[in-house]
C-alpha cells in the first residue's frame, strides 16, 4: 500500500493570474484532484464513498506558500493522509519544483457526511482502510482555530452561479479561495501572494441566494468571511501576504 501518492503537473497558463503566477485557488484544485487520485488507489475514491452513502467535505485547512508555482514550470505535488481523529480526517500537501525548490505546504481536516442527512460520520467508525503514516513527519500545523476576524472594511453581494457548485451539490471549496482573490483585488496582490492563510467552511453553500462578503486589512494580514445575508458563516479565512521574489 502507498503510503504517499507524487504527481508531475506542468503550470497551465488557464491556472495563472495576470502576472504568470499559479492562483491560489488552482493549487487547492491540484490538491483536490491530487488527493482524490490517491484515495482512489486506497479504495476510499468519490464513487466508493457514495456507494457507502458518504463523502468528503473539507473542514478546515493551513497553507503556507514559499513561493507561486510559474506558469510553465514543471511541479511535484506529494499528498498523505494523516492520522484521523474522531471527527477529522487529516491529509497533508507538499509541493516543490523538480529540483527541490520548495514553494508550498498544506494541511487539511476534513470530514465525511451521510449523503442523506448531511451529518458527520465519524471516520474512527469507519474502517477507510488507510496505511498507518504516523510515522511520517507533518510538513505544516494543523488548522486549530479559525484567525479572528476584524471590523469589514469592504463589502458586497455575491451569488453563486451553476459553474461553481460541484458534484456533491454545493459550492466547490476551491471557489471560496477565488472569491478571496477577487476581494483583495489586484492592487493587493501585485508584487504580492498569499504566503499564509487559514480557512473554515462552516456550512455549506447549497442554493443560488445571495451571499455577503466581507474583507479587513492591516498591512499585509487581512480576514474574509463570507455569509448569508442573514447572517449565517459559511466559511472564514485569515492569513498575510507575501513579497514575491
Amino acid at each position: 500500500m502507498n503510503k504517499t501518492y507524487t504527481e508531475s503537473f506542468v503550470v497551465r497558463a488557464t491556472d495563472c493570474d495576470k502576472y504568470r503566477r499559479m492562483r491560489l485557488d488552482a493549487l487547492f484544485i491540484a490538491m483536490q484532484e491530487g488527493g482524490e487520485r490517491h484515495a482512489l488507489a486506497l479504495g476510499a475514491g468519490y464513487d466508493a464513498m457514495m456507494a457507502r452513502g458518504l463523502f468528503f467535505v473539507l473542514a478546515r485547512i493551513h497553507v503556507t506558500t514559499q513561493r507561486a508555482p510559474r506558469c510553465g514550470e514543471e511541479v511535484l505535488h506529494t499528498t498523505w493522509p494523516g492520522v484521523a481523529n474522531r471527527f477529522f480526517c487529516p491529509r497533508y500537501h507538499v509541493f516543490t519544483l523538480r529540483d527541490g525548490t520548495p514553494l508550498a505546504a498544506a494541511g487539511a481536516l476534513w470530514v465525511m457526511l451521510d449523503v442523506q442527512e448531511r451529518r458527520i460520520v465519524s471516520p474512527q467508525k469507519i474502517d477507510l482502510g488507510f496505511p498507518d503514516n504516523s510515522d511520517l513527519p507533518a510538513p505544516i500545523a494543523l488548522p486549530t482555530r479559525l484567525p479572528s476576524l476584524g471590523d469589514a472594511q469592504k463589502s458586497f453581494s455575491r451569488t453563486p452561479v451553476f459553474s461553481e457548485f460541484d458534484v456533491n451539490g454545493h459550492v466547490n471549496n476551491t471557489k471560496y479561495i477565488a472569491w478571496l482573490c477577487d476581494t483583495l483585488g489586484s492592487e493587493a496582490m501585485n508584487g504580492m501572494y498569499i504566503g499564509d492563510l487559514t480557512a473554515g467552511y462552516e456550512r455549506e453553500i447549497r442554493s443560488e441566494a445571495p451571499l455577503r462578503l466581507s474583507l479587513s486589512r492591516d498591512d499585509a494580514a487581512f480576514s474574509f468571511l463570507v455569509a448569508s445575508e442573514a447572517g449565517e458563516k459559511h466559511f472564514a479565512a485569515g492569513g498575510t501576504l507575501r513579497q514575491e521574489a
